[in-house]
């Protein structure tokens, strides 16, 4: 049976600093779900744990106290909303969650390519293509060394514009296929999801073909997947079930290819 885009599991509310959108609420995401038609929205707004030290100065307002300011979440029978967060890996190497708070979440997503964030998740930001695919390649590598509840946790925008902006595709064009498939064969043994959120339709043939490379290696590595629309805004959800479908239909994806969580039920 074909893939079904039936969920949203990465988007933002006003709670994450860089989210303007006041429509971006609880009850407009709850609205988002059922004229879509997915049973399951996750609310990921932007965490470092305060709880978690790092030498990385991280904006004030991403606390676990902010984060729950959502909660209680409204409820549906059609359509569930989930509890979450999105947090990043600083440049030592710590994960921006303590394991108290990630038990209290509903589903964690970790963003390992927002390389754009010089002197918090790097040191520096990358100069070259080539920095950059190598920084992509440590920071997955860092994850999957940790010992989390994996099942409930995936791996954010791995071919967003973040990397380097306006020169992802030449990173991941970078990425050798022995790389990724040590990468995708670990995050398949893991089971954590992989998150589906490269805006295609609007792509050139040559960008998307390299950009969705990667996702291809992972299926094949029989890593499970989940969607994420990543969006911060009420105009950017208009378009997010074509682009999700658009990606289902290019990696000719199959319910059985999907994140166990995200599943109905």
């Amino acid at each position: 049976m074909k893939y079904i885009a039936d969920h949203d599991f990465h988007v933002h509310t006003t709670v994450s600093a860089c989210c303007h959108d006041e429509n971006q609420t609880p009850e407009n995401l709850l609205k988002y779900a059922l004229e879509n038609g997915f049973h399951k929205v996750c609310i990921t707004n932007h965490l470092w744990d305060e709880g978690v030290p790092s030498e990385a100065e991280w904006h004030p307002a991403h606390t676990v106290e902010r984060l729950k300011s959502v909660l209680p979440l409204p409820t549906h029978e059609g359509a569930r909303l989930l509890f979450g967060a999105e947090t990043d890996i600083d440049y030592n190497g710590v994960l921006g969650i303590s394991r108290k708070t990630l038990d209290e979440m509903d589903f964690v997503t970790v963003a390992t390519t927002h390389l754009h964030l010089g002197g918090n998740t790097v040191r520096e930001k990358p100069k070259t293509p080539e920095e950059a695919a190598e920084l992509w390649l440590q920071k997955i590598r860092i994850l999957l060394r940790m010992d989390l509840p994996f099942h409930k946790m995936g791996i954010a925008h791995l071919t967003c514009g973040h990397i380097m902006k306006g020169r992802s595709h030449e990173v991941i064009r970078l990425l050798q296929d022995e790389d990724l498939y040590e990468i995708f064969q670990a995050c398949s043994k893991k089971g954590v999801g992989i998150e589906l959120n490269v805006k295609t339709l609007d792509m050139t043939d040559e960008v998307r073909q390299v950009l969705m490379h990667p996702y291809h290696i992972a299926k094949d590595c029989g890593c499970k997947f989940y969607l994420g629309s990543d969006a911060h805004k009420g105009a950017a959800l208009e378009t997010v079930k074509a682009e999700f479908e658009n990606v289902i239909d290019i990696l000719d994806l199959q319910e059985t290819d999907k994140f166990p969580l995200a599943k109905q039920g």
